[in-house]
């Protein structure tokens, strides 16, 4: 073979083993460089994970404090409805024993004082009955002063109330079924000036006085009553409730 032809064949090799060399440098270089972006890629994943974990773990935290304080205003909410329901119900029981007699209370009004007839007993010409206060007497009184506004009213420290008696029995008086001799003390809360000008006016006292009885009538700034204080369920045991 001639020295040509073996440089032409060497030079060949030479040129293949040179493409050969470059094609795999080029091909580590390549898998380097993905394994790189690879890597990179991870790394990022991993640092976007980690911010995604704090997102949520704050978003958990968020939503369970949201869910805390939620409960504890629906709780208030319930607790202040109650309490409102309950002052309500405590002010409707207050004006309701107000109303019925159940309350001591205190205000201006009149103290009418009444006391039999001051008569001889030798006098045979005379009704002795005429001269003792009865019950329609105590009754007329009360009425005149529920005409005139009173808005409480006691007998000989018995509060008046819807259901209270008035009945004579002998020479005593028996009121919330209690029995009261004479004197008798009648007093009313209400205008002071109105209730006194009513009794003043009024037939019953007119012939209280007639038949010469003692009435003594007063105005006063502050006067105390006590509620009714007896049993309240032997006044209505013949009631029950309509269902209807």
């Amino acid at each position: 073979m001639r020295l040509s032809d073996r440089k032409f064949i060497f030079l060949v090799i030479f040129f293949l083993l040179g493409i050969a060399f470059t094609l795999q440098v080029r091909s580590t270089i390549d898998a380097n460089r993905q394994k790189t972006a690879t890597s990179l890629n991870i790394e990022k994943l991993k640092a976007q994970l980690s911010e995604e974990e704090k997102s949520r773990a704050y978003l958990e935290k968020l939503i369970d404090e949201n869910e805390k304080k939620k409960e504890a205003y629906l709780k208030a909410n319930v607790e202040n409805k109650n309490d409102e329901q309950l002052k309500e119900l405590k002010r409707e029981l207050d004006s309701i024993k107000l109303m019925g007699g159940l309350t001591d209370v205190k205000g201006p009004g009149v103290i009418i004082s009444l006391d039999d007839a001051a008569i001889k007993s030798t006098d045979t010409q005379i009704d002795y009955n005429d001269y003792l206060i009865h019950d329609i007497d105590v009754v007329r009184i009360l009425n005149n002063l529920k005409g005139a506004g009173a808005q409480a009213i006691a007998v000989n420290g018995e509060r008046i109330i819807a259901t209270s008696e008035q009945v004579c029995a002998g020479p005593t008086i028996r009121i919330n079924k209690s029995r009261y001799a004479v004197p008798y003390e009648i007093k009313a809360i209400g205008d002071p000036d109105l209730l006194y000008e009513s009794l003043n006016k009024s037939e019953a006292v007119a012939l209280m006085l007639e038949f010469k009885i003692k009435v003594e009538i007063t105005k006063s700034k502050e006067i105390f009553i006590p509620k009714y204080n007896k049993n309240l369920d032997s006044l209505i045991s013949a009631l029950e409730v309509d269902k209807q």
